[in-house]
């Protein structure tokens, strides 16, 4: 340990928040307002990288003062149904009652939503039975993000920026901080807290394509299980059904649900309206598994139009179009192309991880000390989450694992005293690394894009038992290959650090993905393709493998179904006829 010591430095406060997206900042907010010294570390920078800065950040809220015909109990049954039922029905609660609460706290940050005529504009969907999505000004997250780094930095929290947290510390069952390395030089950091809170976001990157900055690998979840935290759920992953990319290839263009609820739709390379076989009623207005599926089938059976399919939109009125994906004309536009005048593509993408640490109500783990919000907390969405579900999450629990962080951190005494190992094995990493340049081998590129195309094929949207073994030997292989490339630069150790994450996450999709032998939401089985009714339950993992957890659940929910598609119906509009088939 002593020879490593010269690479460190020492910081120390109350709550240590990993993450710099929107769930991380209001917990570092929360945090700093209940009195409790505060500091932040990201691996890029706060509130300009990783997904929160690049959502599109619709936030769902049901507010009767903005939708009098609207409630927290048909959010709640809307979230339910759209999960899978196996959600933790007590998370989903603390979600609905909350959410427009944290949304006014937003406005008074200084995050701008869309109005019309001087009014906040809902947009419908076809997951929520009621109209009750708000989508930022400029449909960007940083909307909302840089108001709130604003709003942090007054407040006093101290940033790390271009940190990546390599490890939590463990003094007995206590986390008491975490080690880390900078990006950009030959540093470590031991920060020494009361309290740790993950929100570092999902893992997108363990895909080909995917909606996920390249900072987004994984490390909240791969840092709370080689702590000894459970993850739950980790079998769910959302693939965002309709990334434009034919006319855009590099550039993410993700079609807004609302399109489906007005009008638009989607057709194979027979001509044929397919979404009407998968789900009869809704059509392309179903959830975003079921979309993703469907597009998936057409590309597998050989039936798409340059690996996705068409999307229709000559029903949609033109304003109706441009406001609710105003990025494609911004796009466009400038360009002299008129989108009515080109065939649309879309194919889905690797979106949100439904799973993640198993969390109380207050985001707390269980492991003593340990916080998890946002994409790194599991149980809130179920099998699946909801369009416009994910920001109301970030603010609800990250508002709740801040509160519960800074009351535990100002309640801990004594010295803090965390094993050597984390930061002895951190040390001699760094001492390894020759320069402090950010860029990375091309032999680890060309590792990453193995472990994608592996992911891809055995974890994506359609599973079988032989390709979930296939996948979990692949990233045992593929981490092997990993311990054997050297790590010559600080972007080499950073890349290599990003696809040990990978490796370890994937096993544990993988491994949760094969105990659920049955199909439900966002995973499917093409060996167990009927959803088995005695499955209503979570499945977690840990250091010690597979572990199953029981659901509380309301008898009611049997008919909850019919109450909501009727609840539709009753409340529909007639300008939004096919959202409410």
């Amino acid at each position: 340990m002593d020879a490593v010591n010269h690479h460190f430095r020492t910081l120390e406060t109350d709550v240590l928040v990993i993450g710099g997206g929107l769930a991380a900042l209001r917990a570092a907010i929360s945090a700093r307002q209940a009195g409790a010294r505060v500091l932040v570390a990201v691996k890029r920078l706060l509130g300009r990288s990783g997904s929160s800065a690049l959502t599109t950040g619709g936030y769902a809220a049901a507010s009767p003062e903005l939708n009098k015909q609207d409630d927290a109990r048909l959010h709640y049954i809307d979230t339910v149904v759209g999960g899978g039922y196996v959600n933790e029905r007590a998370l989903v609660s603390a979600l609905v009652d909350e959410a427009p609460a944290r949304l006014a706290e937003l406005w008074e940050f200084g995050a701008q939503f869309r109005k019309r005529d001087g009014q906040y504009h809902l947009s419908p969907s076809g997951d929520h039975s009621e109209a009750r999505v708000l989508i930022p000004e400029h449909m960007r997250g940083s909307d909302m993000t840089l108001p709130m780094r604003v709003v942090a930095l007054a407040l006093g929290i101290d940033v790390l920026e271009n940190c990546v947290i390599t490890d939590l510390l463990r003094d007995d069952d206590h986390i008491v901080g975490a080690v880390g390395i900078a990006r950009n030089k030959i540093e470590g950091f031991v920060i020494q807290a009361g309290t740790t809170v993950l929100a570092a976001g999902g893992a997108g990157r363990m895909f080909k394509i995917t909606s996920n900055p390249a900072d987004v690998c994984g490390g909240g979840f791969a840092l709370a299980l080689r702590a000894g935290a459970r993850l739950r759920d980790m079998e769910f992953i959302q693939f965002y059904p309709w990334r434009l990319i034919r006319p855009f290839k590099s550039t993410r263009v993700p079609i807004q649900p609302s399109t489906f609820s007005i009008g638009g739709r989607l057709y194979n390379s027979k001509g044929e309206r397919f979404m009407e076989t998968f789900d009869p009623v809704r059509k392309e207005s179903t959830t975003r598994d079921l979309s993703a599926r469907g597009i998936f089938e057409q590309i597998r059976a050989g039936h798409s139009v340059e690996d996705g399919v068409i999307l229709d939109v000559s029903q949609i009125p033109d304003d109706q179009f441009r406001y609710e994906n105003s990025k494609v004309v911004e796009l466009l536009d400038p360009k002299k192309i008129d989108y009515r005048s080109i065939e649309l593509v879309v194919a889905p993408e690797a979106h949100f991880f439904m799973g993640g640490v198993l969390i109380d109500e207050n985001g707390k783990s269980d492991l003593s000390g340990l916080y998890a919000a946002g994409e790194n907390a599991g149980g809130i969405h179920g099998g699946n989450r909801l369009n416009s579900n994910a920001v109301p999450d970030t603010q609800v629990f990250g508002h709740r694992a801040g509160l519960a962080a800074a009351r535990q951190a100002q309640q801990t005494v004594g010295a803090r005293k965390p094993r050597a190992d984390p930061i002895a094995r951190t040390g001699l990493r760094l001492q390894a690394v020759q320069s402090d340049s950010v860029t990375s081998a091309p032999e680890l590129g060309m590792l990453h894009d193995k472990l994608k195309a592996a992911m891809t094929l055995g974890i994506g949207i359609v599973r079988t038992s032989e390709g979930l073994e296939r996948a979990i030997a692949d990233a045992g292989a593929i981490s092997e290959q990993l311990d054997r490339l050297p790590v010559q630069t600080m972007g080499d150790l950073t890349v290599a650090l990003e696809i040990e994450d990978l490796c370890a996450i994937g096993t544990a999709c993988a491994r949760s993905a094969l105990a659920r032998k049955e199909s439900r939401a966002a995973h499917y089985r093409d060996d167990f393709p009927q959803t088995d009714s005695a499955s209503v339950k979570t499945v977690t993992f840990d250091q010690n493998g597979i572990g199953q957890r029981n659901l509380k659940i309301d008898p009611a929910e049997a008919g909850w179904i019919a109450a909501r598609e009727a609840a539709r119906k009753a409340h529909a509009k007639p300008s939004e006829r096919e959202y409410v088939e």
